[in-house]
């Protein structure tokens, strides 16, 4: 009896595993139509570039009839370049901007969705700002608005090709009829940045969608999206599952949309939360790696 009952717990141990080997086979196998990816930190290397690797097979896998989405907190103006350097608007991708915040179709330009911030958000995250001594930038057009001039609020506005423009209060923001914007920033060094993460999670957690991006980034944002939520709608206007989608990310604010697709990626210098919730690992920024994530599952 001893005997028997080791041979069926051996068998029911191997039938156990071989399952396991089948259903890893069928997610390996799925046909994933749609791929998401942040920008700075994965496709685009440290010199905020992308790789001759990177576009050709982002080119490549769009001729085939895949969907190709660039998920980013940094505003839609400071995408527009790179989505047409990867024909975007030739095999109808998308732009995510904003953490979420706006949705704009590259193949006419139209804006699908857009949720921001009203003045009011605006005046408690400047007062936030003023708290916890973190300058604050906002975006409008292709201006980046600053709280105070500094070489991370300056980089913020060079690293996305804008503008730049101080302002010390909200009223003067509303003197130049900026009276929306689809995200606040709070820009500085790592350590003032994690005191005002702390700040903002304790005292605004409920109001708004905060998350570190970069060392010095501080995001804040309308509380109602972010990368997944945003995605997820995309994938109902295109009739695509997010069981159907692939995400690559590599910081805080890339957890919403690894969290909901079917394929969660994360490259090699990526954040420990990222890589924990990721089901495969890419190479890092600067080694073409979604030209991996591409030669890995298509």
């Amino acid at each position: 009896n001893k005997l028997v009952n080791n041979r069926r717990r051996s068998r029911k141990a191997d039938r156990a595993s071989l399952n396991i080997l089948i259903d890893k086979k069928r997610r390996d196998e799925m046909k994933y139509r749609m791929i998401a990816t942040d920008m700075d930190g994965t496709l685009l290397n440290d010199e905020h570039e992308l790789t001759e690797g990177d576009i050709q097979s982002i080119v490549d896998i769009q001729k085939k009839g895949i969907r190709f989405v660039l998920a980013s907190g940094r505003p839609s103006f400071a995408m527009i370049k790179q989505a047409k350097q990867l024909e975007m608007d030739k095999y109808k991708g998308y732009i995510l901007a904003f953490n979420g915040g706006e949705l704009i179709d590259m193949s006419t330009g139209r804006v699908i969705f857009n949720e921001g911030l009203n003045m009011n958000d605006i005046e408690i995250i400047y007062n936030a700002s003023v708290k916890t001594g973190v300058p604050i930038v906002l975006y409008a057009g292709d201006t980046v608005y600053a709280t105070e001039d500094t070489e991370f609020t300056r980089y913020e506005a060079d690293q996305c090709d804008m503008k730049f423009e101080k302002f010390d209060t909200p009223g003067e923001l509303v003197k130049m009829g900026i009276i929306t914007t689809t995200k606040c920033m709070f820009v500085g060094n790592p350590e003032k940045i994690k005191e005002a993460e702390e700040y903002m999670k304790e005292k605004h957690g409920k109001d708004y969608f905060i998350a570190i991006s970069k060392p010095i980034f501080l995001e804040a944002a309308n509380k109602n999206v972010n990368k997944g939520k945003t995605l997820k709608k995309l994938g109902e206007i295109e009739n695509i599952s997010t069981e159907e989608m692939i995400a690559v990310g590599d910081s805080g604010n890339d957890i919403p949309l690894l969290e909901i697709v079917g394929m969660p990626v994360a490259v090699e210098n990526a954040i420990p939360e990222i890589k924990s919730i990721a089901k495969f690992q890419s190479v890092n920024n600067n080694e073409d790696a979604l030209k991996t994530v591409i030669e890995r599952f298509f």
